[in-house]
């Protein structure tokens, strides 16, 4: 009969997660999860699986919360203020050091390993569907210019987050961010 688990799976998928965010997956050792989860090798093989599909999960989870995290600017007045809000967020909600997941694995591992290039290719298309959405509404509501594609600027504002975080690693100059994330957001509405 199986016995129920002593530990919160999801708490600690989360661990792992910022494990692997904060270091990488290759530099991401067995030992490093046992001691970040709080798991025995045992305990972290039966629920998860492998580091690999452990990984994949923690990959999962982070883009569910991306997506929800968007879906929640959303609720704004505007649709052109949701799309403003998602770009701030992209600047001010990173954790202390950390770049986005999606962006480091798309650069360490999707150029080598097609099963973690799906992840973050889904990842990346259910994203730019949100902001081509508001692009939308917001092109229909005259608050970006007619001409302006919604589907071309979904995706140079969704590749833009990864030039963000770049220059945040490099600089870690805030004001810098802001001045780009302004320039970005001019760049939609006029």
């Amino acid at each position: 009969m199986a016995r129920n688990k002593a530990f919160d799976p999801e708490e600690r998928l989360e661990k792992a997660r910022d494990l692997f965010w904060e270091k990488g997956y290759n530099a991401t050792s067995m030992q490093d999860l046992v001691e970040g989860m709080q798991l025995n090798r045992a305990s972290i093989y039966d629920t998860y699986g492998d580091k690999y599909a452990l990984f994949q999960q923690c990959l999962q989870n982070y883009a569910k919360e991306k997506l929800f995290d968007y879906k929640q600017c959303c609720d704004k007045v505007s649709p052109m203020q949701a799309v403003e809000s998602i770009v701030r967020r992209a600047v001010s909600n990173k954790k202390e050091g950390k770049t986005c997941l999606m962006v480091k694995t798309s650069f360490e591992l999707a150029s080598m390993d097609d099963g973690i290039k799906m992840i973050v290719r889904e990842q990346a298309k259910a994203s730019i569907s949100v902001l081509q959405e508001l692009l939308e509404k917001a092109k229909q509501m005259n608050e970006i210019p007619a001409e302006k594609d919604p589907a071309t600027l979904a995706q140079f504002l969704y590749a833009s987050f990864s030039s963000l975080w770049m220059m945040d690693v490099l600089f870690g100059d805030r004001e810098m961010l802001e001045r780009m994330a302004d320039h970005i957001l001019n760049s939609i509405r006029y």
